[in-house]
Formats: structure tokens, sequence, C-alpha cells
């Protein structure tokens, strides 16, 4: 008897390691070296996914539009993280100065981080 639920109970054990945990998350942003908050999803109006044939491209337009400009000239050359909800998902360095309400973000994020990022922005 105790060897069947021995069995059982490592079977279990097994099958809830093998679930994945679904993360929901309700906030994006953009913190400098530092992790001092830059942008976060109330500053954002929309965003979208870009694809090219080896990357993704996560284009997010802003609500002010002096705020890219402002972002992109402070930290050009350096690396900014960009979050969902409490998690990493990249760390892009910025190159050039944007004079539009938009920024693109190539990174080395994965789709559905992408797409959780994106959801976040447009809800």
């Amino acid at each position: 008897m105790r060897l069947i639920l021995s069995a059982f109970a490592a079977l279990f054990l097994l099958i809830g390691c093998q679930q994945e945990v679904n993360h929901e998350y309700n906030e994006v942003s953009i913190k400098d070296e530092e992790k001092n908050v830059l942008v976060t999803s109330a500053d954002f109006e929309k965003a979208s996914i870009q694809e090219d044939s080896d990357r993704l491209r996560v284009k997010v337009d802003f609500k002010d539009s002096k705020l890219p400009e402002e972002m992109t000239e402070q930290y050009l050359n350096e690396q900014v993280y960009i979050y969902l909800g409490d998690k990493e998902i990249a760390s892009p360095i910025i190159r050039k100065v944007t004079n539009n309400d938009s920024i693109q973000i190539i990174g080395d994020y994965t789709k559905e981080e992408a797409e959780q990022f994106v959801s976040v922005i447009n809800q």
C-alpha cells in the first residue's frame, strides 16, 4: 500500500512540475542602468510587432511626442532595460536620437514576451 501511495505521490509531483506557469503582466517599463524608471505603460499610446526575417521589433508610440526624443538624446549609446512586470526581457542600446513620437525596440526577447509587451500597452 505504501508503495502504491508513493508511486501516486511521485506521479502527481512529476505532473505538477511539467505545468507551465502563465504570468499575467499589467505593466511595462524602460529603465536605465541604475534601474531608474524612464517610462512606463502610462507613457505609451500603442504598440505593435514588426517581424523581419531574423528578428522582432516592437514599435511603441508615445502619448507625449517630445518624450522619445528626450529619452533617446539623454541615453544615446547607452544600454536601457525593458521590463515586463518585474521581469527584464531585453537590454538594447539606444543607437540614434528619434525626433518623432515613436521608437523601435530590437531586443533579445522572445516572440511571446514581445506579444505580452504589446498586449499590456494596447489594453
